[in-house]
């Protein structure tokens, strides 16, 4: 497969070796401010010969901030590539981001966490969800920890949980992501952020009731899992023609397994 990776930080950097061991060819890194990528901007790359088809797809792998992605997604759709979207803070644009994309008739996945581990967290914590709603007697929040780099807040992956828990929580029916000086009210699902050194991604559930608190914790210990995920899914799609959420490509996954 023949790649382009656009962010090249230190998941950028990851993805580039996982491809590598996996046997793809990198054709080229894009990055405005890390050295060593081979261009700055989209506009700035030479023409990729033999172009982009269906039979030999170029398929990028993006992981970069917000405010590009729409024109990242319009530019990958015109050069007939395939994509990996792990870029998160965009979610309020989706259908106007992902539009170029359809038209176009290339493969796309998007997600806010490409990391199995994450994936089956959002699974476990659903159907936990599921089971003390049956009870009537459990509360529940979510809260996150970051780095302090990161540039949204709260993650994607804790809005991802948390419209999960939404669906699974009949009492509950908003997102409340904000710091409150206020009582929360019994319908919001409070989630909680903090940023603070190093910490690749923390991720924590809470079921509480009066008798007893279920805590559910997914921990990333490197990016090398969110690597690996992304990978996989640029394998999966670069065969495919349509624009779909990472939870298809997940659900393959695991079925297969």
């Amino acid at each position: 497969m023949r790649i382009v990776i656009v962010g090249y930080g230190r998941m950028g950097r990851e993805i580039e070796a996982i491809s590598r061991e996996r046997g793809h060819q990198i054709l080229a890194t894009v990055d405005p401010l890390a050295p060593g990528a081979t261009a700055a901007s989209l506009e700035q790359l030479p023409p990729l010969e033999p172009a982009s088809t269906l039979e030999n797809p170029v398929t990028v792998i993006e992981f970069a901030l917000p405010p590009q992605i729409r024109e990242n997604v319009a530019y990958y759709a015109r050069h007939g590539w395939h994509g990996v979207i792990g870029t998160t803070g965009w979610d309020q644009e989706r259908e106007e981001v992902l539009r170029p994309a359809r038209e176009a008739g290339t493969g796309l996945v998007y997600g806010s966490n490409f990391s199995v581990g994450a994936n089956l967290f959002f699974r476990l914590s659903r159907y936990a969800a599921r089971l003390a709603n049956k009870t009537g007697a459990y509360d529940s929040a979510v809260m996150e920890l970051h780095h302090r780099q990161k540039q949204d807040s709260p993650s994607g992956t804790a809005l991802t949980i948390a419209e999960g828990l939404l669906q699974e929580t009949s009492c509950k029916n908003t997102i409340q992501p904000e710091t409150l000086h206020r009582r929360i009210e019994q319908e919001e699902l409070h989630v909680i952020s903090g940023r603070v050194g190093f910490i690749p991604g923390t991720h924590t559930v809470y079921l509480d009731s009066v008798a007893d608190t279920v805590e559910l914790t997914h921990r990333a210990r490197t990016r090398q899992g969110f690597a690996l995920g992304a990978v996989q899914a640029a394998e999966w799609i670069s065969s495919r023609q349509d624009v779909v959420p990472v939870d298809e490509f997940f659900n393959d996954l695991f079925q297969d397994q």
